[in-house]
């Protein structure tokens, strides 16, 4: 079954220092989209990745919620929401 972290916190303290689906690895072809509140591609993951994060281009981003499309199969697609929390 997929799922996902409701939030992240990437501030150095090595918990919930990366964001990433759960159950995702069972599908290591698929990809992961992750936009801003704007619909702004910010990341694109393997589902094998350690996660994103919380960063664009090294810059961190704010606090905010985030969106995701997880891409699979014979074009699946699993998508939602969560908040980075600096």
């Amino acid at each position: 079954a997929l799922g996902y972290q409701k939030f992240f916190t990437p501030n150095g303290d090595d918990l919930h220092e990366h964001w990433n689906l759960i159950g995702a690895d069972s599908f290591p072809e698929a990809q992961v989209y992750i936009y801003d509140r704007y619909g702004k591609l910010v990341q694109q993951l393997s589902p094998t990745d350690l996660g994103w994060n919380g960063t664009y281009k090294g810059v961190p981003l704010p606090s905010s919620d985030y969106w995701f499309r997880f891409i699979y199969g014979n074009g699946k697609v699993f998508s939602g929401h969560f908040s980075l929390k600096r």
